[in-house]
Parts: C-alpha cells; structure tokens; sequence
C-alpha cells in the first residue's frame, strides 16, 4: 500500500496473504484478525488458502524505487518499505514459485520491472 498509516514505514508490499499461526505469540496476530476474522478475505493457519496479490499490485516496489530520489528529497530518507506484514514470506504452505519471485536477485527486475531478463 502506497503511504502507508504505519508510522514507522512509507509502504506497504503484501506479495500474498496468509500465515500459518506458529506459536502462542500469533494469538493475537493483527493481520489474521483483519484478514481472516474481519474481512474474510484469506484463511488463516496451517489449512488455509494463500492468496497472492495481483500482478499490477506487484509493480508498486518497482514505482517506489523509480521515484526513491524525488521520495528522499521531499522526505529527508529513503521510502521505507514493510514487506509481508499480511503474511509470513518463509510459511512453508507458500507456493515456492511465489517465493522465488520475490526473492529475485536479478537487479535489472528491480530497475525495469520486467519479469523475463533473457
């Protein structure tokens, strides 16, 4: 999400939603209440169905750094992006595909957007 309410980031990159509720320090999990309990959007824990976000949601990162420097020099720092507060990036129920797209190591991904670098 672009300008995020969390205070202590600008952004918001969500690549899927849905975690698997690990420990009693889930119990009280935010993200679960809202997407899970509240908004029904994604089953939450062990049996539930990972949901990945769009394709076009998936260019914002690619937009932010694109405009990282006009960002810094209106706001005095660099656009601080929170990845994955609506799911847990290492869940093992998680497609690896998933993953492996956004792990990418490829820096010229980062810069052009592209998926296919052949």
């Amino acid at each position: 999400m672009e300008n995020s309410k969390i205070e202590w980031t600008d952004h918001t990159f969500n690549p899927w939603m849905g975690c698997q509720h690990v420990s009693p320090g889930c119990d009280h999990c935010y993200a679960e209440a809202r997407m899970d309990h509240q908004y029904r959007k994604v089953q939450w824990g062990p049996h539930g169905e990972r949901k990945r976000t769009s394709e076009a949601y998936w260019k914002n990162p690619v937009k932010w750094n694109a405009t990282a420097c006009a960002f810094r020099r209106e706001h005095g720092h660099r656009p601080r992006v929170f990845c994955a507060s609506l799911a847990d990036v290492f869940d093992n129920q998680v497609e690896p595909e998933w993953r492996q797209d956004l792990l990418c190591a490829d820096p010229r991904v980062l810069r052009t957007g592209l998926a296919d670098t052949n």
